[in-house]
Parts: structure tokens; C-alpha cells; sequence
């Protein structure tokens, strides 16, 4: 299977970045973990991943909607191994760039709740999360959570909208739509409903929903903005490199 891959860099603290791949078995089981770092330019395989505190007390893992952070990479997981009368678990955690987890926040339970999006936005994380899904796994409402304090895991509740208000109808399944982002420097959220394969958004201000667009079938997932890095000093050092050990081999031998 093709690994999800992820960039952690931050161009303000340091030049040099790393890349983690996470292997997933049926989306879902996490299989290994690989590292690249621009320093030796070079993949390496993590070990003892099935003893991190971030895969959880279950073989059944779906990281969600990874993003970079204070120099990690923070996602959601899902533990779906719940036994009889209790809830799914939710927590998220932080990964360096060795691919161990440094920060892991239990989600605290609260019905039957979905944790749904993680990113950040205004230099602090943020959450959603559906509201009770019932049997016939439909919801009427999301949330949304910020972390207020990092350290002391301190989060609290943003704002909350109906999905009547978001897509005109009084429920729906929790798997007919996908937030898609937030903005980084606003409090706007943007949403595909699936149904009907609008993209819009949501102004938590002033409660707005705009259609932005309506997209193709068979258009895919709308991946958010992503800063271009191709001339970063150490990819042009790394090509510099590269060039001048083309050329050593290819001088004439004496």
C-alpha cells in the first residue's frame, strides 16, 4: 500500500525538515513507520511502534487528519476496540521527527461523539467533533474545540453549529460530508458535503455559510494549502551535491 506521508518543518527554527510515513493495513491497523531526515538524507524504519503510548491499548488505529504543530506532527486516533457498553476512544497525540510520540491528550468521553478534524489555526489547535450519533449513525450537530493551553491540555468549546444551519437539513450520516480544513489566520471552516459535492464555507463570526464551489465526481480529496519549499537552501545544497558527484564520476580517468 502507498504510506501517508507528512513534512514536519519549520523554516523559523531550523533549514532542515523531516518527512514521517506512516504504513496502514486497511486504513486502519498502523503497520510501521518511516523517517526521513534532510540532515542525512537518508529513510530509516521506526522501531517498537507497537509499544508507543500513541498506538493505544488496540491494534485498531486510524490516525485522522495529521497537521504540523510547534515542530511535530499532531493527529487524531482512534482506538475502535471499545468492549461491550463502553465508547470508541479518542485521543491525540504529537510525533517528532523520530517518529515517537512526545504529547498524547485522552479525549474525555462524552457519548457517542466522533472526533472528525484536527488543525490548527491563530497558533492554536483545533478540534471537531459531531455531535451523539444515534443508531442509524446520523448527527445534528458539530463542535468545535480549541486547546487554550498546550501544556496543560486545557481545551474548551469554540463554537458549535446545527447541521441544518451548515447544510440545510435537519440530520445526517457522519460519514456524508468531510471537513476539509480551517483557515489559518480566521475562524473559518470549510466542509464537502459529499451528497451534493459542494465545498463550502463556515464563518463561526457571523454564522455565514457560503457555497464556494461545486465540484466533478471523481475529483478526489482537496488537499489545503501548502507552502512551496523547493528553494529552501538545503534542497538547493542538496542539489548542488548531487551535481558535483555527477560530475566526479564522469571525469576522465588517468
Amino acid at each position: 500500500d502507498v504510506p501517508d506521508t507528512y513534512l514536519i518543518f519549520d523554516p523559523a527554527a531550523s533549514p532542515h525538515f523531516q518527512l514521517v510515513q506512516l504504513y496502514l493495513l486497511d486504513r486502519h491497523t498502523l503497520e510501521e513507520v518511516h523517517i526521513f531526515s534532510s540532515v542525512t538524507w537518508a529513510w530509516r524504519r521506526h522501531e517498537g511502534i507497537h509499544d508507543q503510548a500513541w498506538v493505544g491499548s488496540s491494534a485498531m488505529v486510524s490516525p485522522i487528519w495529521p497537521c504540523r504543530f510547534n515542530g511535530m506532527l499532531h493527529m487524531g486516533i482512534f482506538d475502535g476496540m471499545a468492549g461491550e457498553g463502553e465508547h470508541d476512544q479518542y485521543m491525540i497525540v504529537a510525533v517528532d521527527g523520530e517518529g515517537k510520540p512526545s504529547m498524547t491528550m485522552n479525549w474525555p468521553e462524552n457519548g457517542d461523539c466522533c472526533l472528525v478534524f484536527v488543525g490548527q489555526s491563530q497558533g492554536r489547535l483545533h478540534y471537531c467533533m459531531t455531535g451523539d450519533i444515534d443508531d442509524s449513525h446520523m448527527i445534528t450537530e458539530l463542535s468545535i474545540w480549541v486547546l487554550e493551553d498546550y501544556h496543560t491540555k486545557e481545551r474548551v468549546l469554540k463554537h458549535s453549529v446545527s447541521i441544518l444551519q451548515l447544510f440545510g437539513k435537519m440530520s445526517c450520516r457522519y460519514d456524508s460530508y468531510e471537513v476539509v480544513t480551517i483557515h489559518p489566520d480566521r475562524n473559518l471552516v470549510y466542509f464537502i458535503e459529499h451528497g451534493d459535492q459542494k465545498l463550502i464555507s463556515y464563518d463561526m463570526d457571523n454564522k455565514e455559510v457560503c457555497d464556494v464551489c461545486t465540484l466533478r465526481r471523481g475529483d478526489g480529496c482537496i488537499t489545503p494549502y501548502v507552502p512551496y519549499f523547493s528553494d529552501l537552501l538545503v534542497l538547493e545544497n542538496r542539489h548542488r551535491m548531487t551535481e558535483s558527484s555527477t560530475a566526479r564520476q564522469n571525469l576522465p580517468q588517468v
